[in-house]
């Protein structure tokens, strides 16, 4: 069943041609919190309860996360992927909105932890953190020049804490099935470029976990086709189509598993970080060149480095010099199709999330720059960016709305 809910909620959230979060109730945020209650644990903000009100006694959540495989892109691929109707037929789809910004690093601190990010302050792929006068890439947490930041620990990049403990403290046992190992948690690591050693670690951790369980594997095969291919093209359907084809076989294995008096208290979910938008490298601005010529407004580090690399394409904060805030915010405002965010006005909507942690207000640019379906970046240092074609990141109804998909294991054997 297709929620028919998900009009109502795209027409709430819009704000002309941009969709904001629903951080209050329908929203990615609420998903941690969700599984948790669902097997007797709190860890925060749960999603309504009619979102999962067809579930009773569930000892063990199994969550498939493809990233970047948004609602436009469940929509888009429904008919060329018996899986996803067999899906919808036998539970329920339910719209929800993603976090701001619409990316993986901002979006995956949140699911691990419930915090939004004006409370995790993970602003995007890149980050500037002032205190510690470092720019660097936060989920590899890499310089751009490939070295670790010195002046900031692996630990401080987010600030919140993940939700594995209060589940563990709860008795329920955990298992991560990803491409990188994970220590609060039973890890199952398969190689992300082999899609195939997917279904042997998924089969590890449904032969070891032991109820209650939560089993949570990450795909992000699809998100990176989309970047250099686009969402249309026959390089994203293939790699969707092998995902979703590992993704059924994994509950065919998690089925054999599962003793059939338990398969009725299984609950397996499908969901997304984000969706993706394709935008047109030949048209994405590029800050470096006029009419722009944005690098001499920036602020700079102490070594003199100007600060290029906060945000992404999609989620761009400008760090800049006090006498250069106007000037540049009118700029573009003129010249783009964008919204161009102050930043009290970031802090008075809430776009990140309510109740701002001092680690997000100083990592926020004075200016965040949302174009509407482009990207927008600097390319002197990082043309490749801006040939990207599949991006997310921003307020486009189709990065902001994801599936979250459910259903018992006993209705999909």
């Amino acid at each position: 069943m297709f929620d028919a809910d998900a009009q109502a909620l795209r027409e709430r959230q819009s704000d002309g041609d941009y969709l904001l979060p629903a951080y209050d109730d329908w929203c990615f945020s609420r998903i941690p919190g969700t599984v948790a209650d669902l097997l007797g644990a709190d860890a925060g903000p749960r999603l309504p309860a009619e979102a999962t009100a067809d579930y009773d006694d569930v000892s063990r959540v199994v969550v498939f996360l493809v990233d970047g495989f948004g609602l436009a892109q469940w929509d888009g691929e429904r008919d060329r992927i018996p899986f996803l109707r067999e899906f919808e037929r036998t539970g329920r789809v339910t719209p929800l909105t993603t976090v701001f910004p619409s990316e993986t690093a901002a979006a995956m601190n949140t699911f691990h932890s419930g915090a939004l990010p004006s409370e995790h302050g993970v602003v995007g792929w890149n980050v500037y953190d002032p205190d510690a006068d470092e720019m660097f890439e936060a989920l590899p947490f890499l310089r751009k020049d490939g070295t670790q930041p010195e002046r900031i620990d692996r630990a401080d990049v987010a600030d919140c804490e993940s939700v594995y403990p209060d589940l563990a403290a709860a008795g329920v046992e955990t298992h991560h099935v990803t491409p990188f190992p994970s220590e609060e948690t039973v890890p199952h690591t398969y190689d992300p470029e082999d899609l195939s050693t997917f279904s042997d670690a998924f089969a590890e951790a449904a032969e070891s976990a032991a109820d209650p369980s939560y089993i949570f594997a990450y795909l992000p095969q699809t998100d990176a086709v989309a970047h250099g291919e686009g969402v249309d093209s026959e390089a994203y359907r293939e790699t969707a189509a092998e995902t979703f084809a590992r993704v059924e076989n994994a509950i065919a294995t998690l089925a054999e598993a599962t003793d059939e008096d338990d398969a009725g208290e299984t609950l397996v979910c499908l969901t997304a970080d984000h969706g993706l938008v394709d935008t047109d490298p030949e048209r994405n601005p590029d800050l470096s060149e006029t009419p722009f010529d944005l690098v001499s407004d920036l602020r700079t580090l102490t070594d003199g480095t100007p600060i290029r690399f906060s945000g992404s394409p999609r989620n761009v904060h400008l760090h800049l010099r006090d006498d250069r805030i106007e000037p540049v915010s009118d700029l573009l405002t003129t010249e783009l199709d964008a919204r161009v965010f102050r930043k009290r006005e970031v802090l008075e909507r809430e776009l990140f999330g309510p109740a701002p942690s001092p680690t997000f207000e100083r990592r926020l640019g004075d200016l965040v720059v949302v174009h509407r379906d482009l990207g927008v970046w600097y390319g002197d240092e990082e043309p490749g960016n801006l040939g990207f074609v599949g991006m997310h990141g921003g307020l486009h109804p189709d990065e902001m709305l994801i599936p979250f998909a459910t259903a018992t294991l006993d209705s999909l054997r």
